[in-house]
């Protein structure tokens, strides 16, 4: 007797619309693996800058992504990056690291193999796959997509709140035009755009907490389970 596959739920979106809370959250309710799919992106630019002097002298890039190893933690349940034997999440938040990233995430090469690694992590009760193209291109057969949207003044609000309590010094303006810039980018980008999945339901957070929306993806899912 077969076992039903592994439950998969994406959840794609703007940026700074609650996307990573919201799949925290969710992945601890129902106990399903989480993965981030722009932590990796990010992991492939700092193994990039790791050991080129210059991205543009890469030549195989499917090589980058070959020295990534997942694995996920116990008590969060999210896919932790390995690297040369040791966890490298903490050292993927910074500038340099996030320009290698945009780059090397415009690459097919790159992106064909991430979608094999991505797969790969389809195991156990779930997956919630959290990024901008996990409904639309890398998940397309999943059972309950989600996607995140919300008002770009809160947008820009809850990110300048973020960083102010973090001690950064940072002016509103500046956040909101790069969000704006970050939008258009992910929107209008050639390779895998950042677009709402078919039989995508669609939440507004600009009004709601996180764990309202929540709420309303677990009744989500309890339907679509039932079905």
């Amino acid at each position: 007797m077969s076992s039903n596959p592994p439950y998969i739920i994406t959840i794609d979106g703007t940026s700074s619309s609650g996307k990573s809370t919201i799949s925290r959250l969710l992945a601890k309710k129902l106990n399903f693996k989480l993965l981030d799919s722009g932590k990796l992106y990010r992991s492939v630019g700092y193994i990039a800058c790791d050991i080129y002097e210059s991205i543009d002298i890469i030549k195989d890039y499917s090589e980058l992504v070959s020295k990534i190893s997942l694995k996920p933690n116990n008590v969060s349940h999210e896919y932790e990056v390995h690297y040369k034997n040791k966890i490298i999440d903490s050292l993927l938040y910074n500038e340099n690291i996030g320009i290698a990233a945009s780059i090397v995430s415009k690459v097919p090469e790159v992106r064909k193999s991430m979608y094999d690694l991505q797969h790969s992590c389809v195991k156990g009760n779930g997956l919630i796959a959290n990024g901008r193209d996990m409904g639309s291109e890398v998940f397309t057969d999943a059972r309950l997509k989600i996607y995140i949207t919300a008002d770009i003044d809160i947008r820009a609000r809850r990110r300048y709140e973020e960083l102010i309590n973090k001690g950064d010094i940072v002016q509103y303006q500046d956040i909101y035009n790069s969000l704006k810039k970050r939008d258009d980018s992910d929107m209008n980008r050639d390779i895998s755009p950042l677009k709402v999945p078919d039989n995508a339901h669609i939440l507004d957070t600009s009004n709601l907490k996180p764990n309202a929306i929540v709420d309303k993806i677990l009744n989500l899912y309890t339907i679509t389970s039932i079905n």
